[in-house]
């Protein structure tokens, strides 16, 4: 029956949503939870005005893709994203990171992983894919007192030895498990402990290191460091679908 194209429409265009696309806090479970209920019952109502209009005789040649419509835009607008990454958010940046694709470096698989960052993450993977280790860790430095990440650092291992993936970035073996990396930035040099081999993968976060403060610095101005293990097998491709054809396509 033609009524059923409203309910079908909301379950074709729901699935290809979760499936490709992150929602809130990764929180799908709850995200469906709260809104395929709503949809559901929506799409029904359009279907049951439909059959209604169909048994009188009136024409629905304007109400069915009025309503198809309706139900495209509900759908869309009731998926649960985080602010600035809504399916359109991050179709735009793909697009744009796809355009910008010869100026990936090998340093930017090691940016902060956050949402604003999956497609350049996702480009460098695939771009630098034989230069990427399986497992590699990503150093976050971020300011004392607001906690926002202001530059990133790239390391990991080969033949036992840790490497920076950065230039500017030094690295001295303390011991088995623990290293001194220095950033050099003329006088804005930074100097952290870190002991990689100590993390287990999967790990989501590193309680902080201090940075070396000598000379006692404004506290507002101190920065903390934390570390986290990446993988190439856990990146956002292996999850959803949108990020999979855009991994394939670049």
């Amino acid at each position: 029956m033609k009524a059923f194209i409203y309910p079908s429409v909301a379950l074709v265009l729901n699935f290809i949503l979760f499936q490709s696309f992150p929602m809130a806090g990764e929180g799908a479970s709850l995200g469906a939870l709260l809104t395929i209920p709503i949809i559901g019952v929506i799409s029904l109502l359009f279907a049951l005005i439909h059959y209604i209009l169909a048994r009188k005789k009136i024409k629905t040649k304007y109400f069915q893709p009025l309503g198809i419509t309706v139900m495209v835009l509900i759908s869309y607008f009731l998926f649960i994203a985080d602010e600035g990454n809504t399916p359109i958010d991050i179709v735009g940046r793909m697009f744009k990171t796809a355009r910008n694709y010869n100026n990936i470096k090998l340093t930017d698989f090691y940016l902060d992983d956050i949402p604003t960052n999956a497609e350049k993450i996702l480009a460098a993977k695939k771009k630098f894919k034989d230069q990427i280790p399986d497992t590699a860790y990503t150093i976050n430095v971020f300011k004392h007192n607001d906690y926002k990440t202001i530059e990133t650092f790239g390391i990991f291992y080969q033949n036992g030895k840790p490497i920076a993936v950065n230039e500017n970035v030094k690295i001295r073996q303390i011991n088995r498990t623990a290293i001194m990396l220095t950033r050099i930035a003329g006088k804005d040099s930074l100097s952290f402990v870190l002991s990689p081999l100590a993390i287990k993968l999967g790990e989501s976060r590193i309680s902080g290191f201090p940075e070396e403060n000598s000379k006692r610095k404004p506290e507002e101005s101190l920065r903390q460091a934390d570390i986290n293990p990446v993988s190439k097998r856990t990146t956002l491709d292996r999850q959803f679908f949108a990020y999979k054809v855009f991994y394939w396509l670049l």
